[in-house]
């Protein structure tokens, strides 16, 4: 997984609408990339709203959100569309994002192995240097805590 000090990597996907994202194109702002494993599922739900609701919060510290996961365009989107996401969701489909990032681990949920993404946040500085790293993110109180980082830069 990608530390802090490290520069953001060249790479990017396409949005919930088709557009080409790439993360470098943020640089000049704040950025807070954040991988979560599937969309519409609790738990990524929780996450992505939390941040929808903090997003004017965000704005005003001069830092823009993406998220990013392996599902499809599609899915993106209705997952944007049924709960009203303002902000980029990349779909990751080819992985390229998620590995540069070092997001892709084994999971083991109940005793059944799989790989897939751990939900983790990265916060990047206006110049595109990965400043602040959460591993293994908890959604309930995640965004704030990101807020909160965001504000001290």
């Amino acid at each position: 997984m990608l530390e802090a000090g490290a520069k953001v990597p060249d790479v990017g996907a396409s949005d919930q609408d088709g557009n080409r994202v790439t993360l470098r194109g943020f640089q000049g702002h704040k950025l807070v990339v954040y991988f979560y494993p599937k969309a519409d599922t609790p738990g990524c739900t929780a996450e992505s709203q939390t941040f929808r609701d903090l997003k004017d919060q965000f704005a005003a510290a001069d830092a823009e959100i993406v998220g990013v996961s392996r599902d499809t365009v599609e899915s993106q989107k209705k997952f944007a569309d049924k709960y009203g996401l303002n902000f980029p969701l990349l779909a990751d489909t080819s992985s390229a994002i998620c590995d540069a990032f070092g997001v892709i681990v084994e999971k083991n949920m109940y005793g059944k192995k799989s790989i897939g993404i751990q939900r983790s946040t990265f916060l990047i500085d206006p110049d595109g240097t990965i400043v602040k790293v959460w591993p293994r993110v908890s959604v309930e109180g995640h965004g704030k805590a990101v807020l909160e980082a965001v504000r001290s830069r």
